[in-house]
């Protein structure tokens, strides 16, 4: 390669570095140049500059066909169906469908349970690890899906038994759907949208400290924003009885700093957790960190102008539903190893 072709892929990197691969855009420069290698002069530099400009182009082509309309807030959620949210990804799924798992698609999905499946396939487990050797599990273990972050590329996969999955990039990140009913994975996928402000439950997709407000008033409702790392892991809401309870759990909590780290101790899932409240007029947001490596089991809540430490108590009011450390999460298969999956 020479030192006009590498100012085209050095190019194509920088400005395409969050679309779509295209070789074929690639090669075709690279062609172009070689015809004009011969006999180069100043003229043929203005042509490379051409070539440039043209991949560049292309390459925005290409991330505009994976970007949604830009939105701030993405509204209410059609009834009996609800938001699910994970990194710069919120899509809507129905109600019912009530079970989490962290892990890879599908060979977490091994719970005799036959209820759909809401996965995520976190950052901590590491892919490498926990990559599963199945496109698909046979029919009498497999169930609906929505899954986040999995390996799988773009596009749709038909299996047997009338089953299809389709996989698209939304806000960056992989959002996958595995239904035996094609109308209900098309309209799963067609509400998928990008994070551009907040999520449904107030949440943003980078860890955020509290500004610094609190307020006495009842309150009403709450949003719980999961973080791993600064990246939102997951949204959801509180009913008025738990953030009723929640709020008068967090505002009798005695100031305080979080004990020292044990020497030694590593948590390689640390999670915070954004607790928003919200009254009739205003919200107050406390920013909750966990580890498992606080053996004191009095965790920091900072509103940005008060720092408590909460027990469980209150943390087991924030960690429920798709919060919950209880349910299955980060497992595999222990049958069998798990190798790279061609899927």
């Amino acid at each position: 390669m020479d030192a006009t072709e590498d100012l085209v892929a050095a190019s194509l990197s920088r400005h395409a570095a969050d679309a779509p691969s295209d070789d074929h855009l690639l090669s075709d420069v690279h062609h172009r140049l070689r015809r004009r290698r011969t006999g180069r002069t100043i003229g043929a530099t203005v042509l490379a500059c051409a070539a440039v400009a043209t991949a560049i182009t292309a390459a925005h082509s290409l991330t505009d066909l994976r970007t949604d309309p830009p939105i701030a807030r993405p509204g209410t959620a059609e009834p009996g169906w609800r938001w699910e949210s994970y990194k710069f990804a919120q899509v809507q799924v129905p109600e019912s469908w009530t079970q989490y798992i962290s892990g890879a698609a599908p060979c977490t999905t091994f719970s005799s349970s036959s209820q759909p499946v809401i996965g995520r396939f976190n950052d901590w487990l590491g892919k490498s690890g926990h990559t599963c050797e199945d496109a698909v599990l046979p029919l009498d273990r497999r169930v609906p899906y929505l899954w986040f972050n999995d390996v799988q590329a773009p596009g749709i996969k038909q299996y047997d038994g009338g089953w299809t999955e389709e996989t698209r990039y939304v806000g960056g990140t992989k959002v996958s759907v595995l239904t035996n009913d094609d109308a209900l994975r098309r309209r799963i996928l067609d509400t998928a949208r990008p994070i551009t402000g907040t999520d449904d439950y107030g949440c943003t997709p980078a860890d955020f400290r509290p500004p610094g407000t609190s307020t006495s008033d009842p309150v009403t409702s709450a949003g719980i924003c999961e973080y791993w790392k600064g990246s939102l892991v997951a949204g959801s809401s509180v009913p008025a009885e738990q953030a009723a309870e929640l709020a008068g759990l967090l505002r009798a909590a005695p100031e305080g700093r979080p004990p020292e780290t044990p020497p030694g101790c590593q948590d390689p899932s640390p999670r915070t957790y954004v607790v928003i409240l919200h009254t009739g007029s205003a919200s107050w947001p406390v920013r909750v960190t966990y580890s498992s490596c606080n053996l004191a089991r009095q965790f920091p809540a900072d509103d940005g102008t008060t720092r408590r430490l909460i027990g469980y108590p209150a943390l087991d009011l924030i960690r429920t539903g798709v919060h919950n450390p209880n349910q299955p999460s980060d497992l595999f298969d222990p049958a069998r190893p798990l190798t790279p999956s061609p899927r």
